[in-house]
């Protein structure tokens, strides 16, 4: 909204006599149709009387109902996928990568065009027919026969990639179905697990999404200024919310950096729905999955109304509709790929973080980086390029880093659209 219009505003209240509020000129900030609506209760006060300070009091007071904490989106469901716990051991390791492989084989599975999966040694045991098996991907080896070493659930066996394509396609720790040939003993082809084609819910509203803004690092005010001045319903930090390395150079508990945080989210609006997920600076461990920022550290954020702190990566129902929030700097940076094309891999592999040994991931009875349920909308930040596709229905947004772009994105929910905002 003009700058002068709410100047404007302010000397015409002055000149009849009266103060408007700070919570009513932010209102008005928010909301500009509210102008001529504060100009009738200018009037109407100045009839009636009742005091020479204006708020948003008045306005109902004078039957303008003008629904200023209107929430248009709501959270109904949220699932973070952390329980806290950070220590782990081999045999944890073992125990998620079987839980792993048992409900990635039950995904394959559900597939519609099922194709029948053999055991490697029933398959290299029986004539030349090149057949299917089910495989959790442990290690290649890049050498002239592109080794791969995979387990079927029954025995760990080493293949060959029948081309360089499929031997760097593959990633270790994912799990697929491989056409094996019994003759040479090697990967013909693959495909993974991957979605079932979604349909996504129709919504309205816009999201702003911000990457890493790392307070304590970098000087925010003008950002949240800008976002304030989009009005989104909602608003999306993805992880690196404070840089908490900076506080602790400087002598200072990272506790301040959340204290600022809640002073800057204080300022959007109550109706904003203000969703946070931590990064590796949030001081909640580096191990994925990553648990929230906890109240001792983040008491002031937990306090603020409409306000969600969850794990990285967590799940969040917005008005019927399933969202994967993630942020993926791990994940992008271990993956050989530009970013868009990780994030489609990802998708087809159904699984947040695969990489055996190139990703901190916290071992635990159950692997909670698969991704199940299906969602509609995906949200990834910790890059450093700007992504927006589809894939099997999937609308999937990848945010760069504030830090790098100096950006956020405004998604449009009922256009499907994305406006890069430089500040």
């Amino acid at each position: 909204m003009p700058e002068d219009d709410i100047k404007e505003l302010v000397r015409t209240a002055l000149n009849e006599g009266f103060q408007l509020h700070p919570d009513l000129v932010r209102a008005v900030e928010e909301q500009p149709e509210l102008i001529p609506k504060v100009l009738e209760v200018i009037k109407k006060k100045k009839e009636y009387g009742g005091g020479f300070i204006i708020g948003l009091k008045d306005l109902e007071s004078f039957g303008l109902n003008l629904e200023i904490d209107r929430v248009n989106l709501v959270i109904s469901s949220e699932l973070s996928l952390s329980d806290g716990l950070q220590a782990s051991s081999f045999e944890e390791l073992n125990i998620m990568l079987n839980d792993r492989f048992r409900r990635m084989k039950d995904l394959w599975m559900q597939r519609p065009n099922k194709i029948p999966l053999l055991r490697i040694e029933y398959i290299l045991s029986k004539g030349k027919e090149e057949l299917w098996s089910f495989v959790l991907v442990l290690k290649k080896v890049a050498n002239a026969k592109f080794e791969i070493y995979v387990d079927d659930g029954k025995g760990t066996y080493v293949l060959s990639a029948a081309s360089r394509k499929i031997f760097d396609e593959l990633v270790p720790g994912s799990c697929v179905a491989v056409k094996v040939n019994p003759q040479n003993k090697s990967i013909t082809a693959y495909e993974d697990v991957e979605f079932p084609e979604v349909k996504r819910k129709p919504l309205k509203g816009k999201i702003a999404v911000i990457s890493d803004i790392m307070i304590g690092r970098n000087r925010v005010d003008d950002l949240i200024n800008s976002v304030r001045s989009s009005r989104p319903d909602a608003l999306v930090l993805l992880g690196n919310i404070v840089s908490s390395r900076s506080y602790v150079s400087s002598g200072l508990s990272p506790v301040e950096g959340y204290r600022r945080v809640a002073e800057l989210l204080s300022e959007m609006p109550k109706r904003v729905l203000k969703i946070v997920i931590p990064g590796h600076e949030d001081l909640t461990g580096i191990g994925l999955p990553q648990r929230p920022p906890s109240y001792r550290v983040a008491k002031d954020l937990y306090s603020l109304q409409n306000t969600r702190l969850l794990s990285n990566p967590a799940y969040v129902i917005l008005n019927g509709s399933t969202f994967f929030i993630y942020h993926a700097s791990h994940y992008l940076r271990a993956i050989n790929a530009d970013e868009q094309e990780a994030l489609r891999k990802m998708l087809k592999m159904r699984h947040a973080a695969p990489m055996l040994g190139a990703l901190p991931v916290v071992p635990s009875s159950s692997d909670r980086m698969i991704i199940d349920p299906v969602p509609e909308r995906v949200i990834a930040g910790g890059g450093s390029e700007r992504v927006d596709f589809v894939y099997r229905g999937v609308w999937t947004v990848g945010v760069p880093s504030y830090s790098t772009c100096g950006c956020y994105g405004l998604l449009n929910l009922e256009k499907e659209t994305i406006e890069w905002v430089r500040v």
